[in-house]
């Protein structure tokens, strides 16, 4: 049975030139082809479905009031993912408490939470840190 493992990604965009817009493009891509190696190398290539949830454009990083994030969540809310994953923790928002928030509800539904750095470590790594601060 097939992974589903949706895959989040936010990438602030303020507007510039055609070759920094090209560089912001090709930064997202290269995001998206980690995560999919990443994902690939754990589950094996022929298990994953990869469904893409991107806010690009002027979104505050420090809350989660973002169109494809709001959407992700109803994702996960309907139970329609096993796997929730981002390229880096930061991608969610760098609100620590929003942050440990949205992990805790992750894994309460019974999701994996993965990132492109660190694999299925960075469940290891933040339930570290949860226990350690108390949170």
């Amino acid at each position: 049975m097939k992974k589903r493992i949706g895959i989040y990604h936010y990438q602030y965009y303020r507007g510039a030139c055609k070759l920094c817009y090209r560089h912001f493009i090709q930064e997202m891509v290269e995001s998206y082809e980690k995560c999919h190696e990443v994902a690939e190398e754990i589950y094996g290539k022929e298990n994953c479905e990869f469904l893409h949830y991107t806010d690009f454009g002027q979104y505050d990083s420090e809350n989660t009031d973002r169109p494809s994030f709001r959407r992700i969540m109803e994702a996960i809310e309907k139970k329609e993912l096993d796997v929730v994953m981002c390229y880096g923790l930061n991608n969610i928002t760098i609100n620590e408490e929003l942050l440990i928030k949205f992990y805790k509800y992750v894994r309460s539904q019974g999701m994996e939470f993965l990132t492109a750095d660190h694999g299925r470590d960075a469940m290891k790594y933040i339930d570290i840190y949860i226990e350690k601060n108390n949170l």
